[in-house]
């Protein structure tokens, strides 16, 4: 199956898209100053996110609307799109049963784009990880009522690592219930060393998922959790920079040798990494040192920071076609489960 103006196959998985719902309800929680979303109108066709008064992000109806995705994906010949909340609104800072209730609401609202269009569109979903209990129970609930793929986390929840050990008995869950993850960066360390007009997203992100990547390999949840599924954004960041300097201190450091039977780099190459890197030198670095098995499509539609064409980018790395074809869909299908 092809557009008719274009030849390039109209099957590939974009596993990183983001949703934001037309509307939020109205906050029913009895806190004081909860930052809780709303949404407001700005220029045609976008709507302001608004969070404690203030505009968090102007968004494009496509983030919402299934009709208005489903033409731009045919227009970039992506077959699949995964669905999963706009970061902030995975929402780790609210109070947790206030969190579970809007992240309750944003589950719903995906699995009712992904109801619309079945074929085009599976969900990843959100759970209020700052309590881990609550956090299992909606996990369960997207995986078994909602029959969602997985669920996105981000990098750290309030400055504390998912890496942390405080994290495992849901990763745990996760492993068990085959629930895919998919990491994202979040308020990441190092805004307040940017210098110049330039945005925390294209400074600061890569250092902040390649630190939580590098931390899920030291602080050993790769190794207690190994058919855990997992996968980080913007090309695993800083983590192939890093992975030569974590290998020289598991041969120097005995106590890591013993908390980890395998040299990081080892680990590394059991998690996936989205091709969000705009450069086809970094691409191939990447199939270097994790494996061209690892490496999957996305695109961060519909944000302006994102990959605009992931398809053609792919096609500018002139790879050989079995390669494309495990990038474009086939290592999606084993990242999110679909491959049996």
């Amino acid at each position: 199956m092809t557009n008719q103006h274009d030849t390039r196959p109209f099957s590939a998985i974009d596993i990183h898209t983001h949703v934001v719902p037309e509307t939020f309800p109205a906050y029913t929680g009895v806190g004081r100053d909860v930052p809780w979303p709303s949404m407001a109108p700005a220029h045609a066709c976008h709507a302001h996110v608004m969070i404690e008064g203030k505009v968090y992000r102007t968004v494009h109806q496509s983030a919402w609307l299934t009709e208005e995705r489903t033409k731009d994906m045919d227009s970039r010949s992506i077959g699949m799109q995964c669905l999963s909340p706009m970061p902030e609104l995975l929402s780790y800072w609210l109070p947790p049963k206030d969190a579970q209730q809007l992240i309750r609401y944003v589950n719903d609202q995906i699995a009712s784009m992904t109801a619309r269009f079945p074929t085009r569109f599976c969900g990843l979903g959100a759970v209020p990880l700052q309590d881990v209990e609550l956090a299992v129970r909606e996990l369960e609930y997207v995986m078994r009522d909602l029959r969602f793929q997985g669920v996105e986390l981000a990098s750290h929840v309030n400055g504390v690592s998912i890496a942390d050990a405080r994290f495992d008995p849901f990763f745990a869950a996760a492993e068990k219930l085959g629930a895919a993850i998919f990491v994202h960066a979040l308020r990441p360390i190092g805004q307040d060393r940017i210098v110049g007009p330039v945005s925390e997203q294209a400074a600061c992100f890569p250092g902040d998922i390649g630190l939580c990547a590098a931390s899920m390999i030291t602080g050993g949840m790769a190794e207690r959790h190994p058919n855990l599924r997992i996968a980080f954004s913007h090309g695993g960041g800083v983590l192939p920079v890093l992975l030569g300097r974590l290998n020289r201190a598991w041969d120097l450091t005995a106590r890591l040798r013993e908390a980890l039977p395998q040299q990081p780099g080892a680990y590394a190459r059991r998690f996936y990494y989205d091709a969000i890197v705009f450069e086809p030198a970094t691409l191939r670095l990447m199939m270097e040192i994790y494996g061209a098995t690892q490496i999957v499509l996305g695109s961060d539609y519909p944000f302006a920071m994102g990959e605009p064409d992931p398809v053609a980018f792919l096609q500018r790395c002139a790879l050989d076609p079995g390669t494309e074809a495990a990038i474009l869909r086939e290592n999606a299908e084993r990242f999110l489960g679909l491959a049996a």
